[in-house]
């Protein structure tokens, strides 16, 4: 799922696009939605009714990735060969079977998760993205006229999300945290 349309960018753009640059407005599209979604760890695409799988190690509870977390409702567990897990419990991020997970193998999870609406941020990120890169013509760098030069790219690679785009999407990230813990008596 896109971000955003290739119309939306030509809006933002203010001129129309020739097929030309349609096609490679929607390749950048679809680049910078997979970078925005490796970069966030998330799935912003709504998933209704689907199935994933995760490895158990015995002990009582089962973490879920990040990826599935966002707005996520289980609907059933079952083990590898389609037996239904019975008694289990969805506690935050995790997966809790208070007499314990099998000691090795898969368990498919039945639900549904993700944005039902993505973030707003995304297009707007999405579509400057798009615009940076459409910027940047591949092999000239520079160009000078006279005493008067103008730079189009930096070192970096263009298809990379900035530094702009990286502060804007940081609050979808999964952060890190520290706890103070002190201990007590002697």
């Amino acid at each position: 799922m896109a971000f955003v349309t290739v119309e939306e960018v030509a809006t933002r753009l203010g001129w129309p696009l020739t097929p030309e640059e349609q096609a490679r407005v929607n390749a950048f599209i679809q680049d910078c939605t997979v970078l925005i979604e490796e970069h966030c760890g998330k799935d912003f695409e709504r998933r209704e009714d689907q199935s994933f799988s995760l490895p158990v190690k015995g002990g009582w509870y089962l973490e879920i990735p990040p990826r599935y977390t966002t707005f996520l409702t289980v609907d059933s567990v079952a083990l590898v060969d389609g037996t239904p897990v019975e008694g289990w419990r969805l506690n935050g991020s995790c997966l809790v079977l208070e007499e314990g997970w099998p000691e090795s193998g898969y368990v498919t999870v039945t639900g549904s998760w993700g944005y039902p609406v993505p973030p707003a941020a995304l297009k707007v990120a999405t579509a400057a993205e798009v615009i940076r890169w459409m910027a940047q013509t591949p092999g000239l760098a520079m160009e000078r006229t006279g005493e008067r030069e103008v730079e189009y790219a930096t070192s970096s690679s263009p298809q990379s999300l900035s530094a702009a785009a990286c502060q804007a999407l940081r609050r979808y990230r999964p952060s890190a945290g520290t706890v103070t813990l002190r201990r007590e008596g002697p």
